[in-house]
């Protein structure tokens, strides 16, 4: 039995075929979406109320949970975001590698943290440390999805061969989310508002100046990272 057909010592998983091992890792990779977002709308709870049938108190429950009806309105999108992007990126490979599956990995371990910091942005979007701190994971979780990008180049897994200059873009274009949440963590200590408000200003802008500079002419036959 030659190695590449010993289920043991395998290291490549095709989309096509006996695609089995490529298909379990998109299901697991929803899985981990989804669970995140469950997660985010389990902690909304119940309101709580000592009269169950008064209407004034159940107002004030509901009102007491509009804090956690914000941190689930910023993790789905966030996540949505994140699994469209993920989603597109997926559908330009023709399998994975033993290598791209560990980066899927670290990638998923980063999406399942997102309810955490989402929460804490949605509860706390007026503190400085909590937007940063989202800042911060937003960052990496960005330089995550560029990484996953140069291991599935480096490993051949693109259903269609890139270019260099496509390639270059792709990788800044991917990378671009990355200064801007860095330089917003000093910012949202003079105001956090500003600093939110600087993630789209400064991602537009600089994904703007990217296409703008380094655009490699058609990309119909390359792929894209999330």
């Amino acid at each position: 039995m030659k190695s590449s057909d010993d289920p043991w010592t395998t290291r490549f998983y095709p989309r096509e075929g006996d695609g089995a091992g490529f298909d379990r890792l998109i299901f697991f990779s929803d899985a981990v979406f989804a669970i995140a977002l469950t997660l985010v709308a389990v902690e909304i709870g119940v309101p709580e109320i000592e009269d169950a049938g008064s209407n004034q108190e159940m107002w004030d429950g509901v009102l007491a949970k509009l804090p956690a009806f914000g941190a689930y309105i910023v993790a789905f999108l966030w996540v949505a975001f994140y699994w469209r992007a993920n989603h597109r990126f997926t559908a330009t490979l023709r399998g994975a590698s033993s290598r791209y599956i560990l980066m899927v990995l670290l990638y998923l371990g980063f999406v399942a943290m997102l309810p955490f910091f989402a929460s804490m942005l949605g509860q706390y979007g007026g503190n400085a440390v909590a937007v940063s701190f989202f800042a911060g994971f937003a960052a990496v979780v960005s330089a995550v999805e560029v990484l996953m990008f140069v291991v599935a180049d480096r490993d051949s897994l693109f259903l269609k061969p890139i270019t260099s200059e496509y390639r270059r873009m792709a990788i800044l274009g991917g990378l671009t989310p990355v200064p801007v949440f860095l330089l917003s963590i000093p910012l949202a200590f003079v105001s956090t508002a500003l600093a939110i408000a600087f993630w789209v200003v400064g991602s537009v802008a600089l994904g703007w100046s990217v296409n703008r500079f380094f655009s490699p002419g058609s990309a119909a036959e390359s792929a894209q990272p999330s």
